[in-house]
């Protein structure tokens, strides 16, 4: 983004008037060439040309980029009294400011160029004023709330087989044909998706800070009698978190309700603990841990799906367990102009249940690859790539073997922001599960499109 901005005001300053020395000229040739180091070099060794506006200008825009901002801001100042209406000026003299950590003189100027910015240099002063904000948490207590609205279709609402499916079960053959009417069959519908938000923080010392957040969730579908599919949630987590230098730790815990057909199904709440290394301005380091325990509720579920023959009791509570996991994830920026961010992650955990099941206890190995970039003004793409196992300790069924599960995701978004606060994103998401026994053997694609409002 800073080269980019860099650019875009050396190109503007071609129009100024004025003679530069050959010394302004070579700097902005090395500045459009993407390299800072050597423009700043150069300068370096023209100290007779500090104070010439043109010099001063491209010095103190390449001195900023190859780290060494106190000495840009010095030299824009010089400039700026020179020309105090350059905006591109400005731009530049805010980012120095904001490397340097003066937050309320980066946030002056940026705010200043806001309402006359246009294009790219808009979108990167909003980019910084939200920098500015998340540092000044640090400080002050900061809070946000979003709400959300979405539409899509859903070819598996229920994980269900095909009609007529003969699943496999090993060591035992294969099962009848799955019914059209039973509510294990493959179902496809229409959903509505709304959801709402909000977090905090709270500093009480310097680099420590309290945080919270709350949220809902909530999808219905439009299908006949698809409602005993719908399911509502609510959730909340908080905890403590520490910054110093590079590092930030955080601990906290959460808890998380959900609800089917209206009916409580499972209760969740645990412990979890992070910590982030940022090596640079391009990579990020984090590993986690996690402890929660799982509550399932026994249901009244129909087996069919037009709702004939009455409610049964489900025996849901046999599934209660325990989850220990840990998870690491790498996360690399990419100095390029549409800013893509690359992101890898593995995790493993233990799912133990709570009720002597062995064939219901698991161990989980996980992988995932995304990237996300913003390939125009107010544009932004994400896709990812996931990996999982599930690996039974017991066999699923006296004669049967071990339950052994893998699954294969691919997610996509396409996000488009009228405003800072109001969005739109497209999403697509392909899960393909196989497993060696076929009632758990399925495949899901769901579209979606969503709108968001934060405040």
């Amino acid at each position: 983004m800073a080269r980019r901005s860099s650019i875009l005001a050396v190109i503007a300053l071609l129009f100024h008037s004025g003679a530069w020395a050959a010394s302004a000229n070579e700097i902005r040739s090395l500045l459009e060439q993407n390299k800072p180091q050597d423009a700043y070099q150069l300068g370096r060794a023209s100290p007779h040309m500090l104070g010439d506006p043109a010099f001063d200008f491209f010095y103190g825009i390449a001195a900023i980029d190859a780290g060494h901002a106190g000495e840009g801001v010095l030299a824009l100042e010089r400039y700026i009294l020179s020309y105090p209406d350059n905006s591109d000026a400005r731009f530049q003299l805010a980012r120095g400011y904001f490397i340097l950590g003066e937050d309320q003189r980066a946030r002056d100027e940026f705010e200043t160029l806001l309402p006359n910015s246009a294009g790219e240099q808009k979108v990167a002063v909003e980019r910084y004023l939200d920098a500015i904000r998340t540092r000044e948490s640090r400080y002050q207590p900061t809070a946000k709330a979003y709400m959300e609205a979405g539409l899509g279709v859903d070819t598996n609402i229920n994980a269900g087989l095909g009609s007529g499916a003969t699943p496999l079960i090993p060591g035992l053959g294969t099962l009848p044909a799955i019914s059209p009417n039973s509510v294990s069959a493959r179902e496809r519908d229409t959903f509505l998706t709304a959801s709402a938000g909000v977090q905090g923080n709270y500093p009480v010392s310097p680099g420590v800070s309290l945080y919270a957040a709350g949220g809902i969730d909530a999808r219905r579908h439009l299908g006949n009698n698809n409602d005993v599919f719908d399911q509502h949630s609510l959730g909340g987590a908080g905890g403590v978190s520490y910054l110093r230098e590079k590092n930030l730790f955080k601990a906290g815990a959460f808890i998380s309700q959900s609800w089917v057909d209206n009916q409580s199904y499972v209760l969740s709440y645990g412990l979890n603990g992070e910590w982030n290394y940022q090596f640079d301005q391009s990579n990020r380091l984090a590993l986690g841990a996690q402890m929660v325990r799982f509550e399932y509720d026994d249901m009244y579920v129909y087996l069919n799906k037009d709702k004939t023959g009455g409610l049964v009791l489900s025996t849901a509570t046999h599934r209660n367990s325990d989850f220990v996991g840990v998870s690491g994830s790498w996360t690399h920026a990419i100095a390029t102009p549409f800013q893509p961010v690359i992101t890898l992650s593995v995790n493993y955990g233990e799912d133990r249940n709570q009720r002597n099941r062995d064939d219901l206890s698991r161990d989980i190995y996980g992988a995932r690859a995304s990237f996300a970039m913003t390939p125009a003004e107010r544009w932004g793409v994400s896709a990812g790539i996931g990996y999982q196992e599930n690996r039974h300790h017991a066999v699923f069924t006296t004669g049967s073997e071990n339950r052994h599960d893998t699954s294969w995701s691919l997610d996509g978004s396409l996000s488009y922001f009228y405003t800072k606060q109001f969005s739109v994103r497209t999403e697509v998401q392909i899960l393909d599960q196989i497993s060696n026994v076929g009632l758990f053997r399925y495949n899901r694609e769901v579209v979606s499109v969503k709108a968001r409002y934060e405040f």
